[in-house]
């Protein structure tokens, strides 16, 4: 066979035709475009993991914030003695607190109506070793009430002043935060002690006594936005698997309701616990309820609620037998088909230290 090794003329070896020019051109153009496709739907999936991420950064910090603090709660009880009769002679001792900690059902009847919020849904009121006051320092067993709700309102109590942009109606969860030196739980009970009558704890967290400095709206501060629930499930015990009212459900607090000044299962409560007033809680069931601000901007309506939201929450955490249901329910009727509410749910159960659970007896 004979190999040529001639040199390259013109028009001898011909290079690429054309048509093969256009079809690489066209097949390179192809690939360019599935990779421009790709690389864009990358991108559209980090920016909205991002912005779901940081959509709910704030919710969470909260939370992590709500469940430490309520974890801290205590009522600092001691004994006493106790005469049932009033004959002049002690019959005994009796558990008793100057401090309070009380489980709200439902907030818009027993909290102060604002000039600006609107309290909804369910609250939590305590007092806690937290430390906090504007006039003293290094003192961090200072006793503070503290307070935990959810609110609909404007944004105009909390916005600088120098801000001049239109009120924003949100969703909040709001924190009740009053300095160590305007606790109101001492002063609750002065009209008892001037009479000389056993003195009761149950108004300090309305701070409507006119004592110490600020108000009930003055010590409010916003933890987070597009908070629209909050559900405070106060246990005795983890749930029981054999309780044929379901696993969920919760002896001393079966309607939510718990306040330490009374006997713990009065409304509906187990009678085995009705000697364990003026105790914390061992443990908290808390759930929290949190939208993106792209469906809270798309809901809202000004200074009324949002219709879709209302009705979302309507009818629900009335029972705790119906606890994991109603979180459930609450989450499919936010992902209804024209609804479309983007949403996270935060849950935990929290423990209190200062839990001495014991009967009197």
């Amino acid at each position: 066979m004979k190999i040529s090794h001639g040199k390259y003329r013109a028009g001898k070896f011909a290079a690429f035709s054309l048509i093969e020019m256009m079809v690489a051109m066209g097949i390179l153009s192809v690939l360019m475009l599935m990779l421009t496709v790709l690389l864009d739907q990358v991108q559209k999936s980090w920016r909205y993991s991002e912005s779901r991420i940081s959509q709910f950064r704030e919710a969470r910090v909260a939370f992590d914030l709500m469940t430490k603090n309520i974890g801290q709660a205590s009522l600092n009880t001691y004994w006493d003695l106790r005469d049932e009769n009033d004959d002049g002679v002690y019959d005994g001792y009796f558990r008793t607190s100057e401090l309070h900690f009380i489980s709200l059902n439902n907030a818009a009847t027993s909290l102060p109506r604002s000039a600006t919020q609107e309290p909804i849904g369910q609250a939590v009121f305590f007092q806690a070793p937290l430390g906090f006051s504007t006039n003293y320092r290094n003192l961090n067993n200072l006793f503070n009430g503290r307070g935990y709700f959810v609110s609909f309102g404007s944004d105009k109590l909390f916005k600088p002043s120098f801000v001049k942009s239109p009120d924003r109606y949100r969703f909040r969860l709001m924190e009740f935060r009053p300095p160590a030196e305007s606790n109101q739980v001492f002063q609750d009970g002065q009209v008892e002690r001037d009479k000389g009558e056993p003195q009761e704890f149950t108004e300090w967290y309305k701070q409507a006594l006119s004592v110490g400095k600020g108000n009930f709206e003055s010590h409010l501060n916003p933890l987070a936005e597009n908070i629209i629930a909050l559900v405070v499930s106060p246990r005795d015990s983890l749930e029981d698997p054999n309780s044929s009212r379901g696993e969920t459900f919760s002896k001393i607090a079966p309607n939510y309701k718990y306040d330490s000044n009374t006997d713990v299962g009065a409304g509906g409560g187990n009678d085995d616990f009705a000697n364990y007033s003026q105790q914390v809680p061992p443990l908290i069931r808390l759930t929290m309820v949190a939208i993106d601000e792209t469906s809270a901007v798309r809901q809202e309506s000004g200074g009324s609620i949002p219709t879709d939201i209302n009705t979302a929450l309507s009818g629900l955490f009335a029972r705790t037998e119906n606890y994991s249901k109603d979180v459930e329910e609450l989450s499919n009727r936010l992902n209804k088909e024209g609804v479309a509410i983007n949403h996270k749910v935060f849950s935990s159960l929290v423990m209190l230290r200062s839990a001495k659970w014991s009967g009197s007896k």
